[in-house]
């Protein structure tokens, strides 16, 4: 139990030095914590964006998307619809 205690007063006073020493010098925060993230973070991310792009084409490609709301002459009604 006292191991413990030691552990945490350790920590403890760790935090503090670094809490002040990034309030003296911003730098030294970022220089901390400015590290890349890891690769496998980046490669899920890098393939979400290009599963969403993907999506988002295939969704471009349906007929339904492509028609006007125009080509049955009555292009009032849409008007009106967008000023709501």
């Amino acid at each position: 139990m006292m191991d413990s205690i030691a552990l945490a007063k350790i920590v403890e006073l760790r935090n503090k030095t670094l809490q002040e020493q990034w309030r003296r010098d911003d730098d030294a925060f970022y220089q901390h914590y400015g590290h890349e993230p890891p690769v496998l973070f980046t490669w899920l991310g890098d393939l979400l964006d290009r599963t969403h792009a993907w999506l988002k084409t295939k969704k471009a490609d349906r007929p339904e998307i492509g028609r006007s709301a125009c080509d049955g002459g009555d292009c009032r009604a849409q008007a009106a619809s967008a000023r709501m």
